[in-house]
């Protein structure tokens, strides 16, 4: 099974090089790395302090790890962070974020790679969170005797994943130092599979939406745009997303602004979505320019902006999370952490937390523009805010998973030289 593990990061090595030619995104991922391993003998590490690697896909992956780095950061304060991306979506998000010492992108895990990257970093902890399973990474971890940890996991056992790939899979679990999992399920599958170093801590995800509500600050921007009136908040949206809301608009009067934040944030992309919205629209970046009394002539704000959107959902009385008419909805938790009923679309079972709000009441799922604009004529009759408080109280009732992982840090001396 390893020669086939090996075979599969090849044939997707030489597929993201094809798609370089073509895709921006893939090109980052190149060059990226390329750049990185000409950079790598110039890296001066400190051999005094503990070296910790965390381990992320991309940025919403280091959401979730975040406060567990801050936290080791407040215990630990001459720790040596070191944070992994495999896409260069999360790379670029996060590698003007402080609180890392080093940001890298993790490369490709061929035979021989996992060794050389250790050898140069030589992490006293490794972390990785939610679903990152290398087989060189973690089998290498193992044979250096370093202590790997796996934070937010989360299995869908069911899944065709692990019918097709389980004992191998089961092995590669079984290497983990600690496992901390969200929800009992996840432990009780885990345990049944003879993987016995797991143990229920909830979701970090949670901790960071709280954190980041607690140090909220205004947007002039956004709030010159409102002036004083709340908004339907669009965040990560996809293509099918906003088709839905212009078409729902058309339909109907929403009489209240909306600020739409795109997933990806291109020039072209954000251009089309305003040439096709059936109300007059303005990028973030170019409202500054635009005079007070012509504001309330626009009805929508497209933020062209990164990194903006967790404290934008406290602008809204309502959010729709985009995602759901593809792989899957994103952060939810970033929205219903301000007190605010969610939408999003169809694909959303695989989320706990999505299940958990709609059985609560505090969320709603829609599969095209007719039980959108049902669902929002019904929404304009209903209590809100109580729909809102249940939404807040469930993000408030779910944290804690940090103080779990750190104590088990500390109480273990995984955080203190030896």
């Amino acid at each position: 099974m390893r020669w086939l593990y090996y075979l599969g990061i090849r044939l997707y090595v030489w597929g993201i090089r094809l798609a370089a030619l073509w895709m921006p995104k893939a090109r980052l991922w190149i060059r990226g790395r390329r750049l990185q391993q000409r950079l790598m003998d110039d890296w001066q590490l400190p051999q005094n302090r503990r070296r910790i690697w965390m381990h992320c896909a991309s940025a919403g992956e280091y959401e979730q790890g975040r406060p567990v780095l801050e936290a080791i950061r407040k215990l630990c304060p001459d720790a040596f962070l070191i944070v992994s991306f495999f896409s260069p979506s999360g790379y670029e998000a996060r590698k003007s974020d402080t609180l890392p010492d080093l940001k890298v992108y993790l490369p490709a895990d061929l035979p021989g790679k996992a060794e050389v990257f250790l050898n140069k970093f030589r992490p006293h902890l490794a972390l990785f969170v939610k679903y990152e399973f290398w087989y060189g990474y973690i089998h290498a971890l193992q044979e250096q005797k370093i202590p790997c940890i796996l934070i937010s996991a989360r299995f869908e056992h069911r899944s065709f994943f692990f019918r097709l790939y389980q004992p191998f899979f089961i092995r590669l679990l079984k290497s983990f130092t600690h496992i901390f999992v969200q929800d009992t399920s996840s432990a009780q599958w885990l345990l049944k599979q003879g993987v016995s170093q797991v143990e229920v801590s909830g979701d970090t995800r949670f901790d960071r939406v709280l954190q980041i509500a607690a140090q909220w600050q205004p947007d002039q921007v956004v709030e010159r745009f409102l002036q004083g009136r709340k908004a339907i908040v669009a965040g990560s949206t996809w293509p099918e997303d906003e088709q839905l809301w212009i078409d729902c608009v058309r339909q109907m009067d929403l009489e209240c602004p909306m600020i739409m934040v795109p997933h990806e944030i291109r020039d072209k992309h954000i251009a089309q979505l305003l040439s096709r919205w059936p109300g007059k629209g303005i990028r973030y970046s170019e409202l500054t320019t635009i005079a007070e009394q012509n504001i309330d002539s626009f009805d929508l704000l497209v933020v062209d902006k990164m990194g903006l959107l967790a404290r934008i959902y406290a602008y809204g009385w309502l959010a729709y999370v985009g995602g759901g008419f593809g792989a899957g909805i994103h952060n939810i938790l970033e929205a219903a952490v301000y007190g605010i009923p969610v939408l999003f679309g169809p694909r959303y079972q695989s989320f706990r937390e999505a299940r958990e709000l709609v059985r609560l009441g505090a969320a709603f799922s829609v599969h095209d523009t007719r039980s959108m604009t049902q669902l929002l004529d019904q929404l304009s009759r209903a209590d809100l805010a109580d729909m809102g408080a249940i939404a807040g109280h469930y993000v408030k009732t779910q944290a804690g998973a940090t103080e779990k992982i750190v104590n088990y840090l500390a109480e273990n001396r995984f955080l203190t030289m030896a």
